[in-house]
């Protein structure tokens, strides 16, 4: 495995010592004057030189510190941004044009392109998604108060791999959140595995507009393949995870780091969705108190949930039955056996889970950085689950089984599978803001237990019951 981090040198003054030598050389006063003044004029414009060619390279750390803070390091402002007014439609129309054949070379102007549409990014071209036109005053509270010295509230960290299809509407929604939360106030963290489509040249690309934008921005690159012969999957993926979270972790540790004092991570999977999405789930985190919050991800025509091996409801089950025989044909059936959870459903409202993931999720940050969690493979003789079901026990074990599921945020993999997912699902700003959708009945009403069995199911034609924690 090999890791490229974006960082950024400290820099170190010059220091210059002009020295005239040659004490037996016996000067007249005014020659001597002369070469003092010839020296002293030459002394400051070496010093106006140094400053306006090397200033630009200091970094914008807004605390003093010997060891300048990791995600200064990692910033480097601009002021200039090549993508001014692009038009990205005929980009959004030859990705289109492009995306189903096998193989695709991208040349250096179609990479500068790609960034640029994604600075510049409209969900209608790109997905033909129906997101809101304008971000509803319902989120104003998450952008934090204007400060001096900028903390960082919102961590966004991905993996991804082979994202070229997806990568405008997924980055170009990220990039018009942070607008919309305030750059000053996000970091950026991805982790790119081995891609051939050009995945990673436009990551890269991305490195000056985020620089100009002032959102600190790690990427690295990883040549594990969780699919590979011999890989532990869940081990794998585990790794990944936790090596997207590094720089919060390192830079948590630090005495005069930028994090604020209770930041969020947003961990989003490679998937089309629309700003609110991510809104809504800050909002439900900060309005319930809760610990995590998750999106729903829907496979084709929006039938079926998708995660469900990763999912749990507070029964201990899954949010719809899956039979012996692995299949998915009672998957209109959610929270068949907690009555409560249902009756939340129909009604489109959050939702207490054991555990979930659904694509996206809201994490508090205090657990990974105290080192009480971490993504992680179940142990040995514990049940084979995904990394978001460890994790979800891991919290209970804390006391931090604040697990929120959302039903208005709905995404999907693909293209026509998120179209669908909010055909049918329906969009955020369409459910919160219907008139039976209740702002009193919104609010959750926390059980502090976790079920007292949870379903064991390491895949989806074994399944039988285990302990919670």
């Amino acid at each position: 495995m090999g890791g490229l981090e974006v960082r950024w040198p400290k820099y170190q003054p010059m220091e210059s010592t002009l020295r005239l030598v040659g004490s037996k050389i016996k000067w007249r006063p005014a020659q001597r004057h002369l070469v003092q003044l010839v020296i002293a004029t030459g002394g400051l414009l070496l010093t106006v030189w140094l400053y306006l060619n090397l200033a630009p390279a200091l970094p914008s750390s807004s605390y003093s510190s010997s060891s300048p803070s990791i995600m200064d390091q990692a910033i480097q402002k601009h002021n200039q941004t090549q993508c001014i007014d692009f038009d990205p439609a005929p980009v959004s129309e030859k990705l289109h044009s492009t995306i189903k054949l096998e193989k695709h070379t991208y040349n250096n102007e179609d990479i500068s392109e790609f960034v640029c549409s994604i600075m510049n990014h409209d969900m209608n071209l790109t997905a033909k998604l129906d997101c809101s036109a304008f971000i509803d005053s319902r989120y104003g509270h998450l952008r934090p108060s204007p400060s001096a010295s900028p903390p960082i509230q919102y961590y966004f960290a991905l993996d991804l791999y082979q994202a070229m299809h997806i990568i405008l509407p997924l980055m170009g929604t990220i990039i018009e959140t942070m607008r919309y939360l305030g750059p000053e106030y996000c970091a950026l963290s991805i982790v790119e595995g081995r891609s051939t489509d050009g995945t990673y040249a436009i990551l890269a690309g991305l490195k000056t507009e985020l620089a100009a934008m002032g959102v600190p921005y790690f990427l690295s690159r990883s040549y594990l393949d969780p699919k590979a012969s011999g890989e532990n999957r869940i081990t794998a993926l585990s790794h990944l995870r936790n090596l997207a979270l590094e720089p919060l972790i390192e830079e948590g540790k630090k005495k005069n780091g930028r994090l604020s004092a209770n930041p969020t991570i947003l961990f989003i999977n490679d998937i089309v969705l629309c700003p609110e999405d991510i809104l809504e789930l800050l909002h439900q985190r900060v309005l319930q108190s809760a610990t995590m919050t998750c999106a729903f991800d829907w496979n084709a025509n929006g039938g079926s949930f998708y995660d469900s091996w990763v999912s749990r409801s507070m029964s201990g089950n899954l949010f719809f039955e899956v039979t012996h025989d692995s299949q998915h044909w009672l998957a209109d059936d959610m929270f068949f056996d907690h009555p409560d959870s249902a009756s939340r459903w129909d009604h489109s409202l959050p939702i207490q889970v054991y555990s979930c993931w659904g694509g996206m999720v809201t994490l508090d940050a205090a657990p990974f950085i105290e080192g009480k969690v971490r993504f992680r493979s179940s142990e040995k003789d514990e049940c084979y689950m995904g990394e978001p079901m460890t994790l979800a026990k891991d919290l209970w074990r804390q006391g931090l089984g604040k697990v929120l599921a959302v039903p208005s945020v709905n995404v999907a993999y693909e293209y026509d599978r998120a179209r669908d997912a909010k055909d049918k699902r329906g969009y955020v700003d369409k459910i919160v803001g219907h008139t039976q959708y209740s702002k009193e009945e919104e609010m959750v009403k926390w059980q502090k237990t976790p079920p007292p069995q949870v379903k064991c199911m390491p895949v989806f034609g074994r399944q039988w019951w285990t302990t919670p924690v």
